[in-house]
């Protein structure tokens, strides 16, 4: 009887622990699901293509929800995930202090599924895969199979491409550029950025230069395209982003209108999202090609392919003013000097204390607001 509950007991043990390592398994798995972020200007196709790839079974692309620089300076690469920094940190991700414009319930998450892999993660997981289980636990409109990438869209982050590459050693990118002169056309609509030629010229150039340079540099992790291409060859362009993520090339994605004809694609009002993404409800088409042809003011067209420079040329758009000029440059100057000090400081903002970054980066967005209202003031 005695060697036959020692034998009981030692079963007991076995199946307790295989069941433990069963889950670390399971959470391992989770986590080492791999990872695409998709960089852009805002109001480039950042939007479209993040909603193409949703649509795919495989893949998942929460809204727009721009933490992860915020939480990676706040607590680290590394730290040790004892249940009251677990606490903390939900409660973080939930709201953040330095982007604090995007709602955590657009996410949808399910904090049930969530909290129980929270519970069981190891002490020394690193904060990149701590990370994408928010990811994972949260809800997209489309149907989904297994899971064989998470996708990350914040056009934010494209002042901070090179650390995401440094945080996310596995991560592709996936590089969307737009005409410089229909960027500017859409993102005179909305009042989240100062709406003035230069500094919107002087933004896409820095990261259209960045994103050349970074595809150059890593080519095997980058894929660099056109919202044009997209917009007119949308099903040869997703092939060839399916080949890039090696998943199957699934034709069904290109029905999500028809499924964000009536769901709000993450965003819990209704009216936010038709003010924003509208054409989300409509098959791709190029009607938003070549608008700045009509919308724009010949000084504002100079002006953007003057700061643009050569960059323009070389992402595939052709100038329409040729004639060089002296005093254009002189009248442009004082703004491209405020937006290279503003990019800069928002890099610093990396190195600096995190309550000192949380100040700076509330004071950042009132700039844009100020120079909003003083335009028009004068108009």
């Amino acid at each position: 009887m005695g060697a036959l509950f020692l034998c009981q007991l030692a079963c007991l043990f076995l199946i307790e622990n295989w069941s433990v390592h069963m889950n670390d398994s399971l959470i391992v798995n989770k986590q080492e699901i791999p990872i695409f972020f998709i960089i852009g200007r805002p109001r480039s196709g950042t939007t479209l293509i993040r909603t193409l790839l949703d649509a795919h079974p495989n893949v998942i692309v929460p809204p727009e929800y721009p933490v992860i620089p915020d939480l990676i300076h706040r607590f680290g690469l590394h730290p040790r995930w004892t249940p009251k920094l677990k606490k903390e940190f939900l409660q973080a991700f939930k709201q953040p202090q330095t982007f604090e414009f995007w709602n955590y319930d657009y996410l949808q998450i399910d904090e049930q599924a969530l909290l129980k892999d929270l519970d069981e993660l190891p002490i020394d997981t690193p904060m990149t895969k701590v990370i994408k289980l928010f990811y994972l636990h949260s809800k997209s409109v489309f149907p989904k199979q297994e899971i064989q990438w998470i996708g990350d869209k914040n056009p934010v982050y494209a002042l901070y491409t090179r650390l995401l590459m440094k945080w996310f050693p596995e991560a592709k990118f996936l590089f969307i550029i737009r005409d410089p002169r229909d960027n500017f056309v859409s993102m005179k609509k909305f009042d989240w950025e100062a709406p003035n030629s230069v500094i919107q010229a002087w933004r896409w150039k820095y990261i259209t230069k960045m994103m050349f340079q970074l595809h150059q540099k890593y080519p095997e992790r980058t894929f660099l395209f056109r919202y044009e291409d997209l917009a007119s060859k949308p099903r040869n362009l997703f092939k060839k982003i399916c080949n890039f993520l090696d998943i199957d090339d699934d034709e069904n994605v290109f029905e999500f209108y028809r499924i964000s004809g009536q769901e709000n694609l993450g965003f819990i009002e209704r009216e936010t999202f038709l003010k924003y993404h509208e054409s989300l409800t409509k098959p791709i088409n190029t009607d938003t090609i070549g608008k700045w042809l009509y919308e724009l003011q010949p000084n504002d067209i100079e002006i953007l392919e003057l700061v643009a420079g050569k960059w323009l040329e070389r992402a595939g758009y052709q100038r329409r003013y040729t004639k060089k000029s002296i005093i254009l440059p002189i009248k442009t100057s004082p703004f491209v000097i405020y937006s290279w000090l503003l990019y800069k400081l928002m890099l610093a903002g990396e190195n600096i204390p995190y309550s000192l970054k949380v100040k700076l980066s509330r004071f950042l967005p009132s700039l844009a607001r100020i120079y909003g209202k003083v335009v028009k003031l004068k108009k």
